[in-house]
């Protein structure tokens, strides 16, 4: 029965997360949720208490998933300039298909959600830095930690869209992320990057 319930729980949060990345979180009612899921909201209040509960469900899940598609990639790539190459054309990809309003919602309702370092990746970011470093891709002697944050800034900016209007994921990641990361790159690591180059932003 305990199975049975958990089952139906992640079947709801993963249908429900559909509806937030591809109307927004504000827009999207507790009734056109449990619409769309064929329940009660009685039945939606006692698995996730309130709709905070379930926007926190569903991002604890957009989040597992982000970390899946890292970890293949991170198995998948040579070395890190590889790995973000593949990294960028994954999340490209992904945020062409994403109403840019779920991120914005996510910012300016659920700020507690949003701010985590879970909702960024910072461990992630850290992993790439150091083997980056080890790699010879990036400089050595950088502060990890400081770069960690700066990236996670940047792609915090990036996500909420309030400073740089109305362009587009890709334009922002070649002109506000990819500057930062040639930055703290060496000579050879940056030879690296052209030489997995698949797409526009690393020249």
């Amino acid at each position: 029965m305990e199975e049975f319930k958990n089952e139906k729980r992640a079947y709801y949060i993963k249908e429900s997360l559909k509806l937030f990345l591809k109307y927004g979180i504000r827009t999207v009612t507790v009734g056109q949720i449990t619409s769309h899921l064929n329940i009660s909201s009685k039945t939606l209040y006692q698995l996730f208490g309130d709709k905070t509960g379930l926007v926190k469900a569903c991002f604890e899940l957009y989040s597992q998933n982000s970390h899946k598609t890292f970890e293949e990639i991170e198995a998948e790539a040579e070395n890190v300039a590889d790995m973000l190459i593949r990294f960028y054309k994954r999340l490209t990809d992904s945020l062409s298909r994403i109403n840019p309003n779920f991120f914005n919602d996510m910012a300016g309702y659920f700020p507690e959600i949003w701010s985590s370092d879970e909702a960024f990746a910072m461990n992630h970011t850290r992993i790439i830095l150091r083997r980056g470093v080890e790699e010879k891709i990036f400089v050595g002697g950088i502060d990890i930690e400081l770069c960690a944050q700066t990236l996670t800034l940047l792609l915090r900016f990036m996500f909420e869209r309030e400073p740089f209007g109305s362009h587009n994921s890709q334009r922002l990641l070649a002109n506000v992320l990819w500057p930062y990361v040639r930055g703290i790159s060496t000579p050879e690591g940056l030879e690296e990057f052209r030489r997995y180059r698949r797409f526009a932003m690393v020249g």
